[in-house]
């Protein structure tokens, strides 16, 4: 870096140590931004050798991490997201949560790349950041509050109006396996993050910056970079679509390919979709857009509630998972009653993903007369019963009656009612995402090796392989492909998106804006100095997903546990995926050999170990 400049960065990560009641700050690793830039790379190489089997994701000596990524604050297009990493509570393996919004930005200004969490306090407190002021305050009068009332008397308290709260609802208090931490609107979601800050009595971050702008290595070439970039997202017909309808664009698409799960996965059909569509989410709900810091693309959705039974005048509408979650999982037809899950969720700090699918399972499970209603509080779950979906939201939320069984996850579940994990859908306990494998073939291999369990944003083959969705990542060496596809080309698209989505959770970018790569390189080396080619950004990301790997090893990790459930791999009898499956068998061994893993031990071998420098990490 020019005259040992830090460039991109702050160069300062503030540590608290709630035990110890003690903030300090604490200089980032040069090196480890060199290797792995910021965000999710720099997290899981510090976490690496703090962290092992034996430690518990609920207890006091789990670390959790926030962090920014080299492009924050900077005008890069779309990248002013941060990152919650930890020791998963839920999966015990490597556990991260990405975020919008505008608290990454604002925690930058303040000065620093990140926070460092260690141990818990004894009674409920909240951080309070001030540029370089920093104080732990007791929390006592907001402990058993909505993440909305949260925000608004933490402002009002502080009397910082226009900061920005980071905080956790009462799943997060009531440590709800998968619970969420929710930023200014904006959820972090997956892998129990929520529950991580809930265990440690830390209730909310609040932050209020001024002094710190980051330094750029080219600001003219910059510049131009972010023009180039900035005016390709423009043309791309997919922020078009997202601006118009946001994520809820992609049901009637979905439904039509195949690609959205119906009645937990196990039909093909269903004559009430129409129902639960973007377009009727926009006719009959949506106020407004809302848009990310700095964000050009505008995907939220504000949306109106308001009945008898329910009022909330404005509040962020659904997401496309959402939406298939507790709408076509559930044959719930009443997109009133979706958006009001989905506020629900936020409010208390759920993981709508994680949610739905429990509660989608314990669904199923009643109607095949696995269970009744002696086994459920009395609740009517028959496929549509959108009330009774509505009342197990707030039972998980406060551990109530069955609610204590569903706050564990789909697993638990199955192992209560002696369910096959075969008939579950979940890799390694987190429950998968609403794009289904015998769709687009390659994403049984994004779920079973995804580090943080089953996760669609590791590598959206679904989309970026897909020969009618405009990305172009051929420069990559990423080709289109038919998405039932189990061929070598499929598997490489996988392994390469993989790598490349790696980079984007450590700058930080968002998988929606998806320029030219050689456009994301001249980001970076404008910014930090650096000089990668295409080549050497391939390495870079290949690293970032191999320290994952290796992290998860660290946690136990076995070849067992690469692997799909039957129920995921079942051909349907209808639909437009009638017949298809993944040869998944098939695949996972040519995956093991492209990536140069050792079959049995699921580990990296030693020359690509040695390849990517990382022989001096113990795992």
């Amino acid at each position: 870096m020019k005259d040992q400049e830090i460039f991109g960065f702050t160069g300062v990560l503030l540590k608290v140590d709630l035990s110890q009641d003690k903030i300090s700050f604490e200089p980032i690793n040069i090196d480890y931004t060199t290797d792995f830039l910021g965000g999710a790379g720099y997290a899981c190489r510090y976490l690496i050798d703090k962290l092992d089997k034996d430690t518990d994701g609920l207890g006091s000596q789990n670390t959790l991490m926030i962090m920014n990524g080299p492009f924050t604050l900077t005008g890069a297009p779309s990248s002013n997201r941060f990152v919650v990493c930890s020791k998963s509570p839920y999966t015990n393996l490597w556990g991260e949560a990405n975020c919008g919004g505008s608290f990454g930005p604002e925690l930058k200004k303040a000065g620093f790349d990140g926070i460092i969490i260690t141990g818990k306090s004894d009674n409920p407190v909240y951080l309070q950041i001030i540029d370089d002021n920093v104080n732990l305050i007791d929390a006592s009068s907001l402990w058993g509050k909505g993440i909305k009332e949260t925000r608004f008397k933490l402002k009002n308290l502080s009397n910082l109006p226009k900061a920005k709260v980071l905080c956790i609802g009462q799943a997060g208090e009531n440590q709800v396996k998968y619970a969420n931490i929710n930023a200014e609107g904006r959820s972090a979601g997956r892998t129990g993050m929520g529950a991580v800050l809930g265990s440690k009595n830390l209730k909310a971050i609040i932050v209020k910056g001024s002094l710190f702008k980051p330094k750029i290595y080219s600001p003219h070439e910059f510049r131009a970079s972010i023009k180039k970039t900035l005016q390709s997202i423009l043309n791309s017909s997919i922020t078009q679509i997202l601006r118009d309808m946001g994520t809820s664009a992609g049901v009637m698409g979905a439904y039509s390919l195949g690609d959205l799960p119906i009645k937990y996965w196990s039909k093909g059909v269903w004559n009430n979709i129409s129902d639960i569509s973007g377009e009727n989410l926009k006719e009959k709900f949506l106020v407004k857009n809302k848009s990310c810091h700095g964000c050009t693309i505008g995907c939220g959705r504000i949306v109106n509630i308001a009945n008898e039974y329910y009022e909330v005048p404005l509040c962020e509408g659904p997401e496309y998972e959402t939406i298939a979650g507790f709408g076509s999982m559930i044959l719930n037809n009443d997109l009133e009653s979706i958006s009001i899950a989905n506020d629900m969720c936020n409010d208390y700090g759920l993981d709508t993903i994680s949610t739905s699918s429990s509660i989608s399972l314990l669904f199923d499970l009643f109607n095949k007369g696995t269970i009744n209603k002696d086994q459920v509080d009395n609740l009517n779950l028959l496929w549509g019963k959108a009330n009774s979906m509505l009342t197990l939201i707030k039972k998980i939320t406060f551990k109530d009656g069955i609610g204590q069984l569903l706050a564990e996850g789909s697993n638990a579940i199955g192992a209560k009612f002696n369910i096959s994990s075969d008939n579950i859908a979940t890799v390694n306990k987190l429950e998968v995402p609403y794009h289904d494998v015998r769709f687009c073939h390659g994403m049984a291999l994004t779920y079973a090796f995804s580090p943080r369990g089953a996760c669609h944003t590791s590598a959206d083959g679904f989309k970026a392989l897909r020969k009618s969705v405009e990305i172009d990542f051929s420069s990559l060496g990423i080709k289109k492909v038919s998405m039932n596809s189990n061929n070598e080309k499929m598997i490489k698209g996988i392994i390469i998106l993989q790598d490349y989505r790696s980079l984007y959770s450590s700058l930080i970018s968002c998988f929606f804006a998806n320029p030219p790569p050689e456009y994301m390189i001249g980001l970076i080396n404008n910014l930090i100095g650096s000089n990668l080619d295409i080549e050497s950004t391939k390495i870079l990301g290949e690293r970032i997903f191999t320290l994952k790997r290796l992290f998860n090893i660290k946690m136990g990790i076995k070849p067992v546990n690469d692997t799909i459930p039957k129920i995921l791999l079942t051909p349907l009898n209808e639909g437009p995926l009638k017949g298809s499956s993944p040869e998944f068998k098939k695949m996972k061994k040519s995956y093991y050999n492209l990536r140069d893993w050792n079959e049995n031990t699921g580990i990296p071998n030693s020359r690509i170990i040695k390849k990517l420098g990382l022989t001096s990490l113990k795992f």
